[in-house]
């Protein structure tokens, strides 16, 4: 498989759950309610994420240009547009 591939593959389904995560943290699920820290823990769960990503991929990606595109954006959209479902539907 393609290291593009692996890449936005694994930062789509880690934003699927940081998009969980940040809207039991808007909605109040845990018992408080912070938007700020919601936004954090996604922040937090892309730099993980990446750091896996490049013990995956290794030295086939290269560059910060690459990185955003086959990592950081994925991430960004996935998760706001499944963080604003989540906040409306659930």
């Amino acid at each position: 498989m393609d290291a593009t591939v692996k890449v936005t593959s694994i930062h789509i389904v880690a934003a699927l759950v940081a998009a969980l995560i940040s809207t039991a943290l808007t909605v109040g699920w845990f018992g408080f309610k912070n938007d700020v820290f919601a936004f954090f823990i996604a922040v937090i769960i892309l730099y993980f994420v990446g750091k896996f990503s490049q013990q995956i991929a290794g030295d086939e990606i290269s560059g910060f240009s690459q990185w955003l595109w086959d990592g950081i954006a994925p991430f960004f959209f996935t998760w706001v547009i499944s963080f604003t479902l989540f906040v409306m539907y659930l």
